[in-house]
C-alpha cells in the first residue's frame, strides 16, 4: 500500500471532526476538579442506598428525629439510585468518574450544537472552553450536573433544527426524576418553540404544540406529580424563604459568601458585546440572521443567574448561542489558510495541557469533596462504640452522618432543606448556629442526646454546656467535638 499524501491526510474531515470532539472532551474534563465541600453528596448516596434496601422510593423521612415520618419530596430519586448503584459497583471514590463522564457529555453536546450553528469549528471549541471555564466552580458531584446534560441535549435536538423530534418527551420523562432543573428545560423549550411559530407552516406549529404538550405530560410522571413543578417555582419566586439565605448557591452571584465564578463578569460582558454586534453588523445579519431563540435564552439565563448564582452554568451555556456565531463570523476571514486538522490538533494539545496537571484516579475524590472537613474520625468512634440516637449536628454534616451511620444517628436538620424540613426547624437551627440567646434550650427541647459540632466553631458552646451539668465531651479531634447528654444523678 502506497503512502498517503500529506495533503489528503490534512483534508480528511472525519479526522479533524474527531479531533475537535476529543479536544472538547479533554478540555471539559480539565474543568471538573472544583473542590467543593460535598454536604449534599453524602445524603444523595445514603438515599440511594436506602432505596436499594427498601426496593422502593422513600417518600417519608427516616434520617432526622425532627421530621421522622413526615413527607419527603423526592425529586432526585433516580440520581440517588444511580449514585448508590455506582458506589456498590465501583466504590464511593469512583464517583469522580461519574462526575467527569457527565461533565464531558454535557460540554461535548454543547460543542456539537455550536459546530452546527457556526462555520468555524475553532469558534465552537473556544465557546465550549469558555462555558466550561465559567461553570467550573459549580461542577461538583451532585445531581444538578444532569441538568447541564439535559439542557445541552435539548439544544442539540431542537435549537436551529427544521423539525422537532416527536420523541422529545422521553428526555423530560427521565430528566424530571433526575433533577429539578427539568423545569428550566421546559422554560427553554417554550422559548425555542415560541420563536419557531414566526413564519412557520401550520403542520410545524401543530407538531410543536404536540411535542411541547407531550413534554409537560411526561414531566408529570414522577413520585410527586405536580409537586415537582411547584418546588422550583417556589424557589424562583419566594424570596422570603429562609432556606434561600442558608443555601449559599441560591444567593446572588456578587454576594461575598459562597462559591464564585471569577469569569462570570467577563462572560456577561462578552455576551452583551455579541448582542450589540448581532444588531449592529448588517453584514452579519444578512449572512446569518439574528438567532432569536439564542438571544432569548441568553437574556433569560442572565436574569436567572443575577438572581441566583446556581444558574451561572446555564447562562455560561446559553450565552455561547449568541457569542460563538458572532465569533465565527469574525474568524472566517482569518483561519481559511490553516487546515482544520491543524486547528483541531492545536485544540487537542491545549486540552491535554489543561488536563495533565490533574490526577486522573480516584485519589482526586477526597480533595474534590473536601472530605477532610467532615467528621470522619468522630463517625469511626461512633461506630466502634455503638453510639446511636438523636444528634444536633452541624447543618452541612447531616448527610455525612446519614451515609456513615446508615441513619443510626438521626439529625436535627440536614442539606435536604425544604424537601423535608419546615421554616421553623431551620430558624431554630440558625439560632443555635449563631449562638443567640436561648440556643441551649433549642437543643435540649429538641430531644437531642448528642451534639456534633466543628471544633473551629465550638467555643461558644463549651462553657454553657459544662456549667449546665447536663453535657460532657464524649469525643474530640481537630475537626469535630461530640457532646453527650447525661444525668449526673443516674
Amino acid at each position: 500500500m502506497g503512502d498517503v499524501p500529506e495533503s489528503r491526510l490534512i483534508d480528511r474531515p472525519w479526522l479533524a471532526t474527531a479531533s475537535w470532539y476529543v479536544a472538547g472532551g479533554l478540555t471539559a474534563w480539565s474543568f471538573g476538579y472544583a473542590a467543593v465541600a460535598a454536604g449534599d453528596l453524602w445524603w444523595h448516596v445514603a438515599t440511594g442506598r436506602l432505596t436499594l434496601e427498601m426496593r422502593a422510593i422513600p417518600l417519608v423521612d427516616s434520617f432526622s428525629y425532627t421530621r421522622e415520618g413526615q413527607p419527603w419530596l423526592q425529586h432526585e430519586w433516580l440520581s440517588d439510585l444511580i449514585f448508590a448503584v455506582w458506589d456498590r459497583a465501583f466504590g464511593l471514590q469512583a464517583l469522580v468518574y461519574w462526575k467527569w463522564s457527565v461533565i464531558v457529555t454535557a460540554f461535548v453536546l454543547l460543542l456539537a450544537v455550536l459546530r452546527r450553528t457556526t462555520r468555524e469549528p475553532a469558534a465552537a471549541f473556544l465557546g465550549t472552553l469558555a462555558a466550561a471555564a465559567v461553570s467550573a466552580n459549580f461542577l461538583d458531584i451532585r445531581p444538578h450536573l444532569y441538568s447541564l446534560v439535559g439542557f445541552t441535549l435539548l439544544l442539540l435536538l431542537t435549537y436551529d433544527r427544521k423539525r422537532i423530534p416527536l420523541g422529545l418527551p422521553l428526555l423530560f420523562l427521565v430528566w424530571v426524576n433526575l433533577h429539578g432543573g427539568f423545569f428550566f428545560g421546559l422554560m427553554a423549550l417554550a422559548v425555542i418553540l415560541s420563536t419557531r411559530f414566526v413564519g412557520a407552516d401550520p403542520d410545524d406549529r401543530r407538531r410543536s404544540l404536540l411535542v411541547g404538550t407531550g413534554c409537560i405530560l411526561a414531566a408529570l410522571v414522577n413520585p410527586n406529580g405536580i409537586g415537582s413543578f411547584a418546588y422550583p417555582i417556589r424557589y424562583a419566586f419566594d424570596s422570603t424563604s429562609p432556606f434561600r439565605e442558608v443555601i449559599a448557591e441560591w444567593r446572588p452571584p456578587f454576594d461575598p459568601a459562597g462559591i464564585h465564578s471569577p469569569l462570570y463578569p467577563w462572560a456577561i460582558g462578552l455576551f452583551i458585546a455579541a448582542v450589540i454586534f448581532t444588531f449592529a453588523s448588517s453584514a452579519y445579519r444578512r449572512e446569518r440572521g439574528v438567532p432569536l431563540a439564542g438571544l432569548a435564552l441568553g437574556f433569560l439565563t442572565l436574569a436567572m443567574s443575577l438572581t441566583s448564582r446556581r444558574f451561572i452554568p446555564l447562562f455560561a451555556i446559553s450565552q455561547t448561542l449568541v457569542v460563538v456565531p458572532a465569533l465565527g463570523h469574525l474568524l472566517t476571514p482569518l483561519l481559511p489558510r490553516i487546515p482544520s486538522l491543524a486547528q483541531a490538533s492545536a485544540a487537542l494539545v491545549l486540552g491535554l495541557v489543561l488536563l495533565i496537571p490533574h490526577p486522573l484516579s480516584t485519589r482526586a475524590f477526597a480533595e474534590m469533596t473536601a472530605e477532610a472537613q467532615f467528621p470522619r474520625r468522630a463517625c469511626d468512634y461512633a461506630d466502634e462504640n455503638g453510639i446511636s440516637g438523636p444528634v444536633f449536628a452541624y447543618y452541612n454534616w447531616g448527610g455525612y452522618l446519614h451515609l456513615r451511620t446508615a441513619g443510626r444517628l438521626e439529625v436535627y436538620i440536614d442539606g435536604r432543606a425544604d424537601t423535608v424540613f419546615d421554616d421553623e426547624t431551620l430558624q431554630r437551627y440558625r439560632q443555635v448556629n449563631a449562638g443567640k440567646p436561648g440556643w441551649l434550650e433549642v437543643i435540649e427541647s429538641s430531644g437531642a442526646r448528642y451534639i456534633l459540632w466543628p471544633t473551629a466553631q465550638v467555643k461558644f458552646m463549651l462553657d454553657p454546656l459544662r456549667s449546665s451539668g447536663r453535657w460532657q465531651i464524649r469525643y474530640s479531634d481537630d475537626v469535630a467535638v461530640l457532646f453527650e447528654r447525661y444525668d449526673p444523678a443516674g
